[in-house]
């Protein structure tokens, strides 16, 4: 695993999707303005998702606020432009993602660049949507399963099931992502043999079960430690996340060895 060098290709990736996280939060914010949700509608989300906001000038959610704060006082003119730098720091994450495979694969890459940065893009639409259904469902899924059962109350039975089995869901949803990318992200062309679909599983579940994992720990220690953050300021959660991101992206790349650690035991046998 050494020789693949996944830890350097987990913090490159890292590096590279954290560039990405202010434009892309600047971005789904900006989108906001042309819904129906106002100012205070977001505020309030805040407040509810860290209680903290409402008593203290604590690092997270007073640096959300003010996000919020700059976005609707700022043209949306801006809109393109934090598109552009949103996608190309991401895409330059998912372009380390796919060197990383390609080592542990034992490929080479032969396609097109642009190809590569267009396919980087769609795979950056997709973790995004993904990692925002699963936060919803995860985080919001109470006040969710209310707001359904206040205005749709026949569909009460079912919001209560999709509720009680998020974490089943947003598991499933994490492999079958997961499974994708180990398919898809590696040039597999030059090699004799194609992914086998049962060897894509293994490593995905691996990297999903490690993504929850890992995302419920960090939540909570930044319950236990609040400390810290009241300490160090912003300078905490900015280093928070960075290790979340490092160490779920290097579960993803485990994940790829595991799947290339089961195919040799097929060509053993």
């Amino acid at each position: 695993m050494g020789d693949d060098h996944v830890g350097a290709y987990a913090a490159q990736s890292a590096y590279f999707f954290m560039l990405s996280l202010i434009p892309l939060l600047l971005l789904l914010l900006t989108l906001v303005q042309y819904t129906p949700l106002t100012r205070e509608d977001i505020m309030l989300g805040i407040e509810t998702l860290f209680p903290s906001a409402s008593h203290s000038a604590s690092s997270l959610d007073t640096w959300l606020i003010s996000i919020v704060n700059e976005v609707y006082n700022q043209s949306k003119a801006v809109v393109p432009v934090t598109a552009l730098v949103a996608f190309w720091s991401a895409g330059r994450g998912v372009l380390a993602l796919t060197t990383g495979l390609n080592c542990i694969y034992g490929a080479k890459e032969t396609r097109n660049y642009i190809f590569l940065r267009i396919r980087a893009a769609c795979y950056t639409l997709m973790f995004v949507l993904s990692i925002i259904i699963s936060m919803l469902l995860l985080v919001f899924g109470n006040s969710i399963s209310m707001l359904i059962n206040s205005y749709v109350p026949f569909l009460k039975r079912m919001t209560d099931m999709v509720i009680g089995s998020r974490t089943i869901i947003a598991m499933c949803l994490f492999t079958l992502l997961f499974a994708m990318v180990y398919k898809y992200l590696p040039n597999h062309r030059n090699r004799a043999e194609k992914r086998k679909q049962k060897r894509l599983f293994p490593g995905a579940v691996l990297a999903a079960v490690g993504w929850l994992v890992i995302s419920y720990v960090s939540s909570i220690y930044v319950e236990v430690f609040r400390g810290f953050s009241n300490m160090y300021g912003s300078l905490t959660m900015i280093i928070l996340m960075m290790l979340w991101m490092y160490f779920c992206l290097y579960m993803l790349l485990l994940g790829g060895e595991l799947n290339v650690y089961l195919e040799s035991l097929d060509r053993a046998e």
